[in-house]
């Protein structure tokens, strides 16, 4: 084999290999993104809580809009296990996250809700990952594809 089948060689495995690290570079960056949406959020829908709430304390009841935050906070928890189960959640970040929610899944106001719902009075049918997650204390709902999946978890940082 001659000088330039080798120089084309070479210059198609680097070509290679930089679109391979530019691919699992841009997943990242895509599940980095998914991650900051959701936890902004969070943020937005805390806010909206109870007083009392932010601090850990109990209250009694809340208002209308109080509890409307409440009832978004625990679909963002099912979205966000949902997005878990799909991929698009980093290990280290769901490492993160299922302590917090499983935390306040025991803290007023999210718990006097959360018992109606998790007991099946509200939302039967709904809620199923959050269920399990409460029911399971290192609960993760992801599960990796066969085989390519296995590349795929590698690159994204699953």
């Amino acid at each position: 084999m001659n000088a330039e089948f080798w120089v084309a060689f070479a210059t198609g495995m680097v070509a290679l290999i930089a679109l391979i690290t530019s691919s699992a570079g841009a997943a990242k960056a895509r599940i980095k993104t998914i991650e900051d949406a959701y936890i902004a959020r969070y943020w937005q829908i805390l806010d909206r809580f109870p007083a009392q709430a932010l601090v850990a304390e109990e209250g009694t009841t809340c208002t209308g809009e109080e509890l409307k935050a409440v009832r978004l906070y625990l679909r963002l928890c099912e979205d966000e296990l949902e997005l878990r189960q799909l991929g698009w959640v980093g290990r280290t970040t769901w490492q993160q996250w299922r302590p917090g929610i499983q935390a306040q899944l025991n803290q007023w106001p999210v718990a006097a809700e959360w018992a109606l719902i998790r007991d099946g009075r509200r939302a039967p049918h709904q809620f199923t990952l959050l269920r399990r997650l409460d029911g399971a204390a290192d609960y993760d709902p992801y599960r990796p594809r066969p085989y390519i999946g296995r590349l795929t978890r590698r690159w994204r940082g699953l």
